[in-house]
């Protein structure tokens, strides 16, 4: 399951969660950068971080910001529902924010690489969009090196592609207060 939070809605004459935060700046690239890399090059190298969002944890302080109630399972329909508070323990789906936290972390973590993996880290820098990567090699032991420095950051890190844990309801959610 997938859960998607509208941080868009709102109470008459309320802000939504999306109009009372600052989005951040936007640290993707300019998706022709990667598009054309993709072209330009003999060997195509394609890539998703799995489950993106869902690896990245909210600090116990901003979880408050991110509440929903949820009615509570086995509620009887024609009484009144009982109603329990839940709070996000990961990046969310549909808040303004998201990307911005998802580029930060991401970039924050292939940084610590550039030395050690400098053509890998160069590649997620410049060819990843938001969760994925598309760029490419010359030829196909560059683009074998390249995949696994990649994998190494990822290893490392624990923050590119290939095969994550997955994550299951209670990793992403916490019973909160009102």
């Amino acid at each position: 399951m997938c859960i998607v939070f509208d941080a868009s809605s709102h109470e008459d004459g309320q802000l939504p969660l999306n109009d009372s935060i600052w989005p951040g700046v936007n640290l993707n690239p300019n998706i022709f950068h990667p598009i054309i890399s993709f072209r330009l090059n003999t060997i195509a190298i394609a890539a998703d971080i799995e489950r993106a969002f869902l690896q990245i944890s909210l600090h116990d302080e901003d979880r408050d910001a991110v509440r929903f109630l949820f009615p509570e399972l086995g509620s009887n329909q024609t009484a009144a529902y009982k109603f329990q508070v839940y709070r996000f323990k990961r990046v969310m789906f549909g808040v303004n924010v998201s990307p911005f936290l998802l580029s930060a972390t991401i970039k924050y973590h292939i940084e610590k690489y550039r030395e050690q993996y400098p053509a890998a880290t160069e590649m997620l820098d410049t060819c990843l969009y938001v969760d994925d990567v598309i760029s490419g090699a010359d030829d196909i032991s560059q683009a074998l090196k390249i995949s696994k420095d990649a994998d190494n950051h990822k290893n490392c890190q624990h923050i590119t592609e290939m095969e994550f844990k997955q994550s299951n309801t209670d990793e992403n959610l916490e019973k909160g207060r009102i």
